[in-house]
């Protein structure tokens, strides 16, 4: 595959590909720029795909241009939000962009990565060039969002701040001289808005680009935390495969695509010989790249045994109880679950086993002895009730 084929798989959507192409041809040391606003330290399997093909930008030699935005942050994005966000402080935000470049220098080469704080050019900014700036879009042109036009059909407000948003990420092309500016599809709008004001400046604008939006474990929604469907980089081994293992098969495939690497005709010629190995090497992959060859063994095995043939794991954590105690309080008090709705929902959906077999009462309660308890596939404990 040519060093352009490679950079485009799995790509959505260049702007414009004529550019895009002749910058790639140019040989000469590009600027990639990815903007990260740090409104939470987490970064799940979904951020994996624009770091990944960023660090394909950094193989053929390039520079990767992490902006991080701990002035927006302060501010919020508005895309893809029915409503609002809320506005964190700075220190909030500094404290959560430390995290997450820890935790992307683990998956991108430090040596090729720049790093920005916009702060450091909008804390100066004096208003006879912050209305310079703003003079250089239209009320029109922001609102022709998706998600404003969606709120404002729904009668939902659109704060000043939110419409600033998207021209001071813009800006941040300009400061930097990006060649490329990669995001989201959610975020085609600001990139686009990017090339617009690059231009206004007087600079050749940047090519963007956007990459597809990884769905959660559901299938349905995108992978976020808002919506409990992740899978973070820092989970332990055996959480990160037996999740990937309970995905559909069209989701495991693009898992597969999209973070692992895999060819379309080589994941259809699995799939039609052994749907479940196929999905067994995907998810040992996946498992291998964020942990290594020892760890994704080790997750195997435990899946095989503790999943697949029912088996109890050694070491799992004990606790004692008073009897009378409510089955599904007690796991909420021990951190096993966020409430007790949530321990009731997986009551009803089968979810929750003592002693190998799985329980329908809602408010079970537990007697003397002792107890084995499996939460979900992957949680484990045992209570002694005295």
């Amino acid at each position: 595959m040519t060093e352009l084929g490679k950079i485009k798989k799995n790509l959505t959507r260049v702007i414009e590909e004529s550019e895009f192409d002749e910058l790639i041809k140019s040989g000469r040391k590009l600027r990639i720029k990815f903007g990260i606003d740090p409104t939470a330290s987490l970064i799940h399997i979904g951020h994996l795909v624009i770091l990944f093909k960023l660090k394909e930008f950094q193989e053929l030699g390039h520079d990767v241009c992490l902006v991080i935005g701990d002035f927006t942050a302060t501010i919020g994005d508005p895309s893809g939000r029915s409503t609002a966000r809320n506005m964190m402080s700075y220190d909030e935000a500094r404290r959560n962009a430390q995290i997450i470049l820890e935790k992307c220098f683990r998956f991108l080469i430090k040596e090729r990565t720049r790093v920005f704080f916009n702060s450091d050019w909008f804390s100066s900014m004096s208003l006879p060039k912050f209305f310079e700036l703003i003079s250089k879009t239209t009320v029109s042109q922001i609102i022709s969002r998706e998600d404003f036009k969606e709120r404002m059909e729904n009668k939902v407000p659109i704060y000043n701040h939110e419409f600033l948003y998207p021209v001071l990420q813009a800006y941040d092309s300009v400061m930097i001289r990006a060649d490329i500016e990669l995001g989201g599809n959610d975020q085609l709008f600001n990139l686009s808005l990017g090339r617009d004001i690059m231009r206004d400046y007087g600079l050749k604008p940047q090519v963007c680009i956007t990459t597809p939006i990884l769905e959660g474990l559901d299938g349905k929604l995108k992978m976020s935390k808002t919506y409990n469907n992740y899978v973070s980089v820092d989970e332990e081994p055996e959480s990160i495969y037996g999740k990937l293992m309970g995905v559909s098969d069209e989701l495991i495939i693009k898992y597969g695509k999209l973070l692992a690497n895999f060819e379309d005709e080589e994941l259809e010629k699995m799939k039609k010989e052994n749907a479940f190995r196929m999905k067994e090497k995907i998810v040992y992959t996946i498992t291998e790249i964020l942990k290594g060859k020892e760890m994704a063994e080790k997750a195997k095995d435990w899946f095989d045994k503790i999943i697949r043939l029912r088996e109890t794991p050694e070491n799992i954590p004990e606790f004692k109880a008073r009897e009378g105690t409510i089955l599904q309080k007690l796991i909420k008090e021990l951190g096993f679950v966020k409430s007790v709705s949530e321990a009731i929902r997986l009551t009803e959906s089968g979810g929750i086993y003592v002693n190998g077999t799985q329980i329908k009462e809602r408010m079970y309660e537990l007697k003397k002895g002792q107890y084995k308890i499996r939460i979900g596939k992957i949680k484990f404990l045992k209570i002694i009730v005295e």
